[in-house]
């Protein structure tokens, strides 16, 4: 059966037989009354055999792209992505405005991240500095400033969560995040990898599931997601 057809209306292997020793049998010589009996009932049989086989084949091969339709669906679903710093842009005016307080003095190297479901509108985004940005210009001995770790929030601007990491880096520490599992445009899992040279490679941050019931993060462990980054909202 070919893989995205219609209904098939090719006959079985088993028919094709018949129908075979149908043909041989019309070319060997027989009574007359004998050869249009035998050849009546033949075809006969032939027929009812596929009346009743057809309804199945079709039936068969119409659940087919119910069933890829589905598998399509789940894989869109589980999608997973990984966060891109070169999509994350300036923050507006009006972001900008309900930073906290703690934020005000990095604002400029602040970075939102929006976190979007494949084809749809993001529910979810980042919010990080971007540390980076912050000591471009500044002199190569400039202290290493304690940067507020990055904050997840929703369209609205409701911090609903946080992460234990800089995004995308903390030096000499470098984060790649995944997000997918998406539903209604929310990823429902963030993972982190933590790359760090100082202690062999790196590690894994704990995994970021979402909960339905407060609408927020919590960390697989079931803690609320980070040090409590919202509480300074």
């Amino acid at each position: 059966m070919t893989e995205g057809a219609g209904a098939n209306t090719e006959f079985p292997a088993s028919l094709k037989g018949r129908i075979e020793n149908v043909a041989e049998q019309s070319h060997h010589p027989q009574q007359p009354a004998e050869k249009g009996v035998g050849l009546f009932h033949s075809v006969a049989g032939v027929l009812a055999i596929w009346m009743l086989a057809a309804p199945l084949l079709v039936r068969a091969d119409a659940r087919a792209p119910s069933t890829r339709s589905t598998t399509a669906a789940m894989k869109s679903v589980a999608e997973w992505q990984v966060l891109s710093p070169e999509a994350c842009v300036p923050l507006s005016v009006e972001d900008r405005a309900q930073l906290p307080r703690r934020w005000k003095p990095y604002a400029e190297a602040v970075r939102r991240c929006e976190l979007a479901a494949p084809g749809a509108q993001s529910q979810i985004a980042l919010i990080s500095v971007f540390a980076e940005e912050y000591y471009r210009g500044r002199p190569a001995n400039a202290p290493w400033e304690d940067f507020p770790k990055p904050l997840l929030v929703d369209r609205d601007f409701r911090c609903v969560g946080g992460l234990r990491e800089l995004f995308p880096h903390d030096q000499p520490r470098a984060l790649t995040l995944r997000v997918g599992l998406w539903r209604k445009g929310i990823p429902q899992e963030i993972r982190g990898q933590v790359h760090d040279p100082a202690v062999g490679g790196g590690y894994v941050l704990p995994v970021l599931r979402w909960s339905e019931v407060d609408h927020r993060y919590r960390e697989a462990s079931g803690a609320v997601s980070s040090d409590s980054s919202c509480s300074h909202f």
